[in-house]
């Protein structure tokens, strides 16, 4: 007891010891700090209030490294704030137009601007290089060629659920001089004929997205592989797709690092072994592989020439992958940083341990649905996984209770997800996001 109070009788005289400065004169503060300060609020401060308190801080707020990102995404049932937002930007456009660089809208944001006259505001925009018209549903082809002719250096265009984006939209895509990146996911009215305008481009993209997008079958996939060789991130999606999608993709680009395969229920051991050997990739997303593909390709896949640069790992809802798979992972690809095996039901606890052992990078692992587990491997994960951040076992109905509480008192900053009750039908078709939660100590009370 003694100890303890004179401990906090030294805490006490350390604090009384410190000098606090009472008088600060503000306005002799660096610009350098008044800009940190400032770079931590809303644009919205900085246009309506702050630039109104003094010259220095008119001048300050203005300054171009606050206005090389504009993020209006977080607008969602703030309509009044966007619309004062939007007005007091209309009367010093000139003085940030020249400035900024990223430009994200959102549904409620795009309605505002893009459904209005005020649309040709943010044409003011002429250096923008990087655009994100999330699900802006009142963007279509008018409104995408008069982006087009004003923002002409855009070189990301990421149009994710703009539902009304169809061919005639991506035919103007395909005039951006400079574009680089492109994510058309949920844009649900793209058919072959729009992604083969972008496999016309005069310019070379490195990136293309199309999550989401059911339309689309191999004549325009191959075509835009075999034109657009420098593509480094693809994603398939869809059961129109076929082995030949895949192979020629493997054939085409070289460079390709991020290939990512979603519901492409057509697909075979052809498709698998076309992807050995792709020393370039650094990320795999494999979901849903159908029972047209088999164990022995897939271990094939990690065993005979091993993808040494794979960072991130995900290969779910198919019984093809067992033990034998997960050891030949855990030996081929050393360098793992994230792993999915989620309703890979045949895995159990041996390949597993030896996973844990083997990939000493891992920092996030997600086993949802792995129901022959029993989780003795948790008892030395913090050993073995020092810099693991995420682990995620839902549905693994034989990992114990007190094992996950075992892992949090001795891990108490990883997060730790499991499953709400009753979800299970829901997670098998595939929307496990919605069904699992954080688990913390207290769910243990």
């Amino acid at each position: 007891m003694e100890d303890s109070v004179q401990d906090s009788s030294n805490s006490d005289s350390d604090c009384s010891s410190v000098e606090y400065a009472t008088d600060v004169e503000w306005s002799k503060l660096p610009d350098e700090i008044w800009l940190q300060i400032f770079s931590h609020l809303p644009q919205y401060t900085l246009l309506t209030d702050l630039r109104l308190v003094s010259r220095l801080f008119n001048s300050l707020a203005f300054d171009p490294s606050l206005w090389k990102v504009m993020d209006l995404t977080d607008w969602i049932g703030h309509s009044p704030l966007l619309i004062a937002f939007i007005e007091a930007l209309d009367r010093v456009i000139d003085r940030v137009s020249q400035h900024l660089r990223v430009l994200s809208f959102c549904e409620e944001s795009g309605k505002r601007v893009f459904g209005s006259y005020k649309r040709w505001l943010f044409y003011e925009f002429s250096h923008v290089v990087h655009l994100e018209l999330i699900d802006c549903d009142v963007i279509r082809t008018t409104i995408m060629n008069e982006i087009r002719q004003h923002c002409t250096k855009i070189e990301t265009l990421v149009l994710d659920g703009c539902s009304n984006v169809d061919d005639e939209a991506m035919k103007v895509v395909s005039k951006f001089e400079h574009l680089s990146i492109l994510d058309i996911s949920g844009c649900s009215q793209v058919t072959d004929e729009g992604v083969n305008y972008i496999a016309e481009m005069p310019c070379q993209i490195t990136q293309f997205i199309s999550f989401d997008v059911w339309h689309l079958s191999d004549k325009s996939i191959v075509n835009l592989v075999n034109k657009q060789t420098k593509i480094e991130i693809l994603t398939l999606y869809g059961d129109d797709l076929t082995d030949k999608s895949v192979i020629d993709a493997c054939h085409c680009l070289p460079n390709l690092k991020n290939f990512e395969i979603f519901d492409c229920t057509n697909l075979t051991d052809e498709s698998v072994y076309a992807l050995c050997g792709k020393v370039s990739l650094e990320r795999l997303h494999f979901q849903r592989a159908t029972k047209n593909i088999s164990t022995k390709a897939i271990n094939h896949l990690f065993q005979e020439k091993p993808l040494v640069n794979l960072k991130d790992l995900s290969v779910s809802f198919t019984d093809a992958v067992v033990d034998e798979t997960v050891n030949a992972i855990s030996s081929g690809c050393p360098n793992l940083k994230n792993i999915e095996l989620d309703w890979c039901s045949e895995v159990t606890d041996e390949s597993i341990d030896n996973l844990v052992k083997s990939c000493r990078k891992l920092e996030f692992l997600c086993l949802n649905g792995l129901t022959k587990l029993k989780g003795n491997w948790l008892a030395e994960i913090d050993h073995y996984l020092p810099k693991l951040q995420s682990l995620t076992i839902a549905f693994c109905t034989g990992i114990s209770d007190d094992k996950i509480k075992n892992v949090l008192l001795r891990q108490p900053d990883l997060l730790v997800s499991s499953n709400e009750k009753g979800c299970e039908e829901v997670a098998r078709r595939g929307d496990v996001d919605f069904v699992v939660r954080q688990i913390t100590l207290e769910d243990f009370d």
